[in-house]
């Protein structure tokens, strides 16, 4: 489906999915006037239909959604499973933001404004091309870059929920941590168990991980955070 076609669906259905979308971020707005305004205040359309269909797929994926098994002798909602696919839905739709094309490494070394001259000398030469690549198009930096859109008191409070051992605090790495949890989900099928309304203590790679960061607080950080992306 391209732009054009994702255009026309959304805004052509807009009094739909602004119910929708306010749906979804009402706790921010005091009434739908305000939500309205800003709204109207998203000047390209293209940004408007961006706006609608991200607001609206995480009302169906997370804020009013919930994973369910119909298995005999297990309870219908697990927590942790439908938390873990809350989770992995919420970094589907950062990524989603930014709908930059995916390119693989054999792809930007072979396109022409990649500016790299072959023969590849060396591992250190590709390495540092890598890096270059892992800049411009790895997800996790589209993930850090949403993160840093939150306000400063947001991200401290964010940092002080996620402590790992001998890492310094900061929201680069809060933010690797948490797509790190993803990809070992999306990868290795390994479910999400951080996002309990507990405290959880674990070990990454040898070090103590100290976590005391909800499903709630992944809801907040995104509906602030979708909000500032559209406010540039």
């Amino acid at each position: 489906m391209d732009s054009t076609t994702k255009d026309s669906r959304y805004l052509g259905n807009e009094p739909k999915f602004l119910k929708f979308s306010y749906l979804s971020l009402k706790d921010h707005f005091p009434n739908y006037k305000s939500f309205l305004e800003y709204y109207q205040n998203i000047e390209a359309k293209d940004k408007k239909a961006l706006f609608l269909r991200t607001a609206s797929f995480y009302l169906f994926l997370v804020k009013r959604g919930d994973w369910l098994v119909n298995i005999p002798q297990s309870d219908p909602r697990i927590g942790y499973i439908t938390n873990t696919y809350k989770f992995v839905a919420i970094f589907s739709l950062i990524e989603s933001l930014f709908q930059q094309k995916y390119l693989d490494f054999f792809e930007y070394l072979s396109r022409k404004n990649s500016n790299v001259t072959f023969p590849i000398k060396d591992k250190n030469q590709l390495q540092t091309i890598y890096r270059k690549y892992k800049r411009e198009f790895g997800s996790i930096n589209r993930c850090v870059w949403f993160f840093k859109k939150l306000s400063p008191e947001r991200q401290q409070e964010l940092i002080f929920k996620l402590k790992v051992e001998e890492v310094t605090p900061s929201i680069e790495n809060f933010a690797k941590f948490l797509y790190e949890l993803r990809s070992k989900f999306v990868h290795e099928a390994e479910f999400v168990h951080h996002m309990s309304s507990a405290m959880s203590v674990s070990r990454k790679r040898g070090k103590r991980v100290t976590c005391s960061l909800s499903i709630q607080d992944a809801k907040k950080f995104f509906e602030e955070g979708l909000i500032a992306h559209f406010l540039d």
